[in-house]
């Protein structure tokens, strides 16, 4: 069965744990095949890698990492190269100079922090009332990210109840109250040719100690990209360390299949090459 992980961080990520030698390696072991290397490059936060406003260059340590890992990956794991790349609606213009450097497979398009706020994760929930306002406006900076078409997919949308849930709400971005923005979202999408990535990171325990049981984006949400004509779907097991890389892929590209998808994709120079899913 083919598996391609296209979520995956390494040491050069400021929260993750092993290089990218390692991370194939252990991937490899769960039986993935295909794997892109996605390392944060947040604007506006320092901790990631950073690519311009003025230099657009690979950083040294992306290059570094990648190169040993061609050299000591084991025979029968595909690597590519990209980022995930944060926050692009808060720079439009230098996010478009980031997707267009030549260096890149595949850019995953991601929001952890609203414009003026901290990163999800930081964040002090204190009522369901904050949760939903929150979300108005998450949903309205990942439709002008869209808009601005300067990644390849869009990572883990409804990221938000990871942080949620863990301060004891369980304030879910589903289609009841948020259809005509999720629709929205999604139309602009696929007008635009971008595809949407089955984030596993939370769907079965091992790699996050507090796993939810849950993917991002939801069933509902999942569910009605088809329905619009969405087809263009990544897997990504968002790992950050070898304890983590590969985890819950297969029950991800089970649930496409259950859910009606037929292909997966893979990227090489953001060109995207459908793969059949065979469960």
């Amino acid at each position: 069965m083919f598996l391609a992980d296209y979520h995956v961080h390494s040491s050069c990520s400021f929260d993750a744990e092993d290089r990218m030698a390692a991370m194939a390696k252990a991937e490899l072991a769960r039986g993935v095949s295909s794997v892109c290397f996605t390392d944060h490059v947040d604007f506006g936060m320092q901790e990631t890698m950073q690519i311009g406003p003025e230099r657009f260059q690979l950083p040294k340590s992306q290059v570094k990492q990648f190169i040993e890992a061609m050299e000591r990956a084991p025979e029968g794991i595909d690597i590519r190269l990209g980022l995930e790349l944060g926050e692009g609606n808060h720079d439009i213009p230098r996010a478009k100079r980031v997707y267009a450097m030549p260096e890149y497979d595949f850019i995953l398009g991601s929001l952890h922090n609203l414009f003026g706020e901290q990163d999800f994760y930081y964040l002090k929930y204190e009522s369901y009332e904050q949760c939903w306002e929150l979300y108005d406006r998450y949903l309205d900076e990942l439709i002008d990210l869209a808009a601005a078409a300067c990644f390849d997919c869009m990572a883990h949308i409804g990221y938000c109840l990871r942080y949620m849930h863990k301060q004891g709400f369980d304030a879910v971005m589903d289609m009841g109250r948020y259809g005509h923005k999720i629709d929205r979202l999604l139309r602009t999408l696929i007008e635009n040719g971008k595809g949407i990535e089955l984030n596993v990171a939370d769907l079965v325990p091992g790699g996050r100690s507090d796993a939810m049981g849950v993917t991002f984006p939801g069933l509902d949400v999942l569910r009605r990209y088809r329905e619009l004509g969405g087809d263009i779907v990544t897997v990504g097991s968002d790992a950050h360390s070898v304890k983590a890389a590969g985890l819950g892929v297969k029950e991800g590209y089970e649930l496409l299949a259950e859910n009606g998808f037929r292909y997966v994709a893979v990227y090489k120079k953001h060109k995207p090459e459908f793969k059949r899913i065979e469960v």
